[in-house]
This record gives C-alpha cells, sequence and structure tokens, in this order.
C-alpha cells in the first residue's frame, strides 16, 4: 500500500498535466481556415461566395460557452479545450489531497482540503475564461471613441465607409483592432456590410459597440448623415467611459472597507493599547 500511492499519485498528476498539455494546443479556426481558402480562389462568382460565408455563419457553434469564447477571444480554444484544462486542474487537487492525507496522517482534514483544493482547480478555467471576457470588452470600450472620432474625420473627408473603415482599422491596435480585420475580410469576401457588422457586435457582446453598429445600420437604411451620427456616437462612448470610470471611482471606499478592518484597525489599535498593555504587565 505504501508504495502504491506514490505511484497512483504520480500517475494521476502524470495524466492531469497531460490533459492540460493537450488542452493548450492552439485548434484550428475554422472560419480562418476557410476565408485563407476562399482568398487563394482566382475569379469565383458572387453568389458562390455569399453561399460559402453564409455556410460559414451557419455552421458557427451557438452554445454559451462557445460565445463566451468568442467574447474572450479565444477563438482558437474550443469548449471541449476548456473541459480538459478543467479535468487536468481537478486531477492536481485530488493528487494535492492525496498527499495530504499520506503527510498529515489525518484522513478527514487532507480529503477536506483536497476537495477544497479540486473543486477550485476545476473552476480556475472558468475564472480566467470572465476575466479575459471582462478585459476584452474594457479594451474595447476604451479604444472605441478614438476608432469612431478618426472614422468620422476620414468619412467626412470624403472616403466612403468602407475605405475609412480600411484607414481607421490600421490605426487600432488590441481586440477591436482584431474585430474590425475580421469585418473587412468578410466584406471584402462578399458579405454584406450590415451582416458583417452585426456578427462582430454579436461576437464582441460589448454595449458599446453594438450600440454603435446598431446606430451605423439604422443611420444607413435612413439615409442619415454619417459623419454626424459618428461624431455623436464617438461623444456618447466617451461619456459612458466617463461615467464607468467615475462608478469605479465610487466603489473604491466599498472595496478598502476590509482592509482597513485587517490591517489598518489593528495596527492603529496596537498603536494606541500597546504602550498601555506592555506598562500594566511590567507592572504586575
Amino acid at each position: 500500500m505504501t508504495l502504491l500511492l506514490p505511484a497512483a499519485i504520480a500517475l494521476l498528476g502524470a495524466i492531469s498535466i497531460f490533459l492540460i498539455a493537450i488542452s493548450m494546443v492552439p485548434s484550428t479556426n475554422v472560419l480562418k481556415t476557410r476565408i485563407r481558402n476562399l482568398e487563394r480562389v482566382d475569379e469565383p462568382s458572387l453568389s458562390q461566395r455569399n453561399v460559402i460565408i453564409n455556410q460559414i455563419v451557419s455552421t458557427e457553434h451557438k452554445s454559451t460557452l462557445r460565445n463566451r469564447l468568442n467574447e474572450a477571444g479565444w477563438y482558437e480554444v474550443t469548449p471541449a479545450a476548456l473541459a480538459l484544462r478543467g479535468l487536468g486542474a481537478y486531477g492536481i487537487g485530488i493528487s494535492v489531497g492525496i498527499l495530504l492525507i499520506f503527510f498529515l496522517h489525518n484522513d478527514v482534514l487532507g480529503g477536506i482540503i483536497g476537495v477544497l483544493v479540486a473543486l477550485v482547480g476545476w473552476r480556475v478555467p472558468s475564472i480566467f475564461l470572465s476575466r479575459a471576457v471582462k478585459a476584452r470588452k474594457e479594451l474595447i470600450g476604451r479604444d472605441l471613441p478614438e476608432f469612431l472620432d478618426l472614422l468620422s474625420t476620414t468619412v467626412q473627408a470624403g472616403l466612403s465607409l468602407n475605405a475609412a473603415m480600411l484607414q481607421s482599422v490600421d490605426a487600432t491596435t488590441g481586440p477591436l483592432h482584431a474585430e474590425l480585420a475580421s469585418t473587412l475580410s468578410e466584406i471584402r469576401l462578399g458579405r454584406s456590410r450590415e451582416e458583417a457588422l452585426n456578427a462582430m457586435a454579436y461576437r464582441a457582446n460589448e454595449n458599446s459597440l453594438t450600440m454603435t453598429v446598431s446606430a451605423i445600420v439604422q443611420a444607413e437604411k435612413l439615409g442619415t448623415d454619417l459623419t454626424e451620427v459618428l461624431q455623436e456616437l464617438a461623444k456618447e462612448s466617451r461619456d459612458r467611459r466617463w461615467m464607468r470610470a467615475e462608478e469605479k471611482a465610487a466603489q473604491l471606499p466599498i472595496k478598502m472597507i476590509i482592509p482597513m478592518a485587517l490591517f489598518m484597525i489593528p495596527s492603529l489599535y496596537l498603536m494606541i493599547f500597546g504602550p498601555v498593555i506592555a506598562e500594566f504587565v511590567e507592572g504586575h
């Protein structure tokens, strides 16, 4: 039994690490592969391109996890790979629990700690995914006003919306640049601008970007002056960014309560009552 336990721990740990390693291998992005194959075609007809693009869109994953991966920009990570990461972390947690049982000589305490570590390990991929989604949306919302300002200027200079987007996307960086580049690729392959923009808003699922796309599509349908619409969108997006900053600043006093209660208040009490207690103990 003593010899089998280390072997079982090593085997379980090796399997867990193997599952995590497999899940880290980037999978082939079906959309990018098909777009790359389409770009190799010399002179396909426009109708054929529209049919193929519609097939690409219709075969996208519709599950909640797939949507969350798209929001995080993890296009090369499949739901199965994310599940493998969770299983690998879960196996590592079980290995830690077995080690604690072996070294602490306490089955109850080691089992409880092992279960807790395993559950935390199972949730770690989901936690990282949620943080990636939040960070990506914040980056898109931060870069959107500058992109709209540049887009408005180029449209006002006389360029068409497609040409203005092509010029403006080169000045952007980060997730917004990636989404806009994918949208322009779809438009170049024959997909309508309205569908491509709506698909971008659906993938990113960011409020400011969704409102921007809706306003641009509506302005094109109604024939409204696009320059004024873009300027107004940039102003509204900048105001929303400012409001989010004020909201975060207003939350700081609440977030400081726990650090103050854990560190500052005990230190303050120690400084005030420490000398009194020391004199009392020395006197007795």
